[in-house]
């Protein structure tokens, strides 16, 4: 179980931290407390990462939101080498606007526990454990929608690779990896299959310190669908202070496979503006 793996994942590095902190606490800094600084920061054009967010979409009248982030928690730091775990979570919805009132389509829940290693000055590995759980509003299921599990339990890994220069006027960020679904129930049993995720971001502009403008895409390949896509490019300015914290407005382009578990195979092609809030 997901929940199991979670809190021994959490007491070991916990234990162990303290150990090794207390034989050598000149050269281990080990630090329990909430922390603003991410070593990995937000997949920008994932579009089920962990953060708040509002967009509205232009292929039907509906709005796309999120409430969510991710909260580091614990760091063991060595010199230039540093082990930080993270809890994460985050709610999608999609809000149909309807005459003279609203509907709430769907309620997609997402939850990790990340452990983000720095390996040195541009590369992290990201560890991680998670659960998905997505299904349709109750307002859909009042107007006739027929009832539909999905659930997933999960592992990942993903290879991170950072770069910014000395003067902070260009950026990169790519990223590649996979999702193993060890527990992965629709209308049956799928379980032990695959999603591989890859993306990237590329700051190319400064507009003056804090402000600047910037590309990014995102793309997956589900094997229980045969591998099929999910892309999404994004374009916009971003603001962003000393701790990574980023405010967007950006506009994406999605084609490929719906990312909300309800509606797959189904796929979307359209445009939308968003707002979103990497805390």
């Amino acid at each position: 179980m997901p929940g199991k793996l979670t809190i021994m994942l959490c007491i070991f590095m916990l234990l162990f931290s303290t150990k090794i902190s207390a034989q050598d606490s000149s050269k281990i800094n080990c630090i329990f407390a909430p922390s603003y600084y991410k070593i990995v920061p937000i997949f920008t054009a994932d579009s089920r990462a962990h953060r708040l967010s509002m967009q509205k979409n232009f292929d039907v009248n509906n709005y796309t939101a999120s409430m969510g982030g991710v909260f580091p928690f614990l760091w063991i730091k060595k010199g230039n080498k540093i082990i930080q775990l993270s809890a994460a979570g985050s709610t999608y919805l999609t809000l149909t606007r309807e005459t003279h009132s609203g509907n709430l389509q769907n309620i997609d829940f997402f939850g990790d526990l990340f452990c983000d290693i720095k390996l040195n000055k541009n590369y992290q590995l990201r560890l991680g454990t998670g659960h998905s759980s997505q299904h349709m509003s109750d307002d859909a299921i009042t107007s006739g929608m027929p009832f539909k599990n999905y659930a997933k339990d999960y592992h990942q890994v993903l290879l991170v690779y950072q770069h910014t220069n000395l003067a902070r006027t260009k950026s990169q960020l790519i990223y590649a990896g996979l999702s193993y679904n060890y527990n992965f129930k629709t209308t049956g049993d799928i379980s032990n299959k695959v999603l591989l995720q890859c993306g990237f971001e590329h700051t190319p502009v400064k507009l003056r310190k804090g402000h600047f403008l910037y590309y990014a895409a995102d793309l997956k390949w589900r094997q229980e669908l045969d591998f099929a896509y999910t892309t999404n490019f994004q374009i916009g300015y971003k603001t962003m202070d000393v701790f990574g914290k980023t405010m967007r407005i950006a506009i994406d382009y999605t084609k490929g496979i719906d990312e909300r578990g309800y509606y797959q195979p189904m796929k979307r092609d359209f445009f939308h503006l968003g707002f979103y809030f990497d805390l």
